[in-house]
């Protein structure tokens, strides 16, 4: 576990602590190989590449998937907002880890960023950065 991680949680209210620390077991204990990082100030999760964050927002706290547009058809309760690639899911107590099917979506997002990085998709496609 990474040292920055650790005191990044620990900073944290509840029930932002107890979210936090759920989230960061389920994906530290189901995918396997992810590296666990601090970047842009709060927890990211490598995992052929940069696959997942966790950002701590008013009352909760939110699981960034970096390839989350490419998921959110087939996980509604991802929410892109006015982002061009990134799609979260907001938490406020950590029952929302099961009636939100996290654990699901984890591995669904694991499984398509293993796919996309052999297949080599790019994050955007050239060009379309304005």
């Amino acid at each position: 576990m990474h040292p920055q991680v650790n005191a990044y949680i620990e900073s944290l209210e509840n029930p932002q602590r107890q979210i936090a620390e759920a989230l960061r077991y389920l994906i530290l204990n189901n995918i396997p190989q992810v590296e666990e990082r601090y970047s842009f100030k709060i927890p990211f999760y490598h995992y052929y590449g940069m696959f997942c964050y966790l950002n701590a927002i008013p009352g909760g706290v939110e699981l960034g998937l970096c390839r989350g547009k490419d998921l959110v058809l087939a996980f509604p309760q991802l929410e892109m907002g006015k982002r061009v690639m990134v799609a979260g899911v907001k938490l406020y107590d950590t029952r929302d880890i099961s009636r939100l099917d996290i654990v699901p979506l984890l591995l669904g997002a694991a499984a398509w960023q293993e796919e996309a990085f052999k297949a080599r998709k790019t994050f955007l496609r050239q060009g379309s950065r304005k």
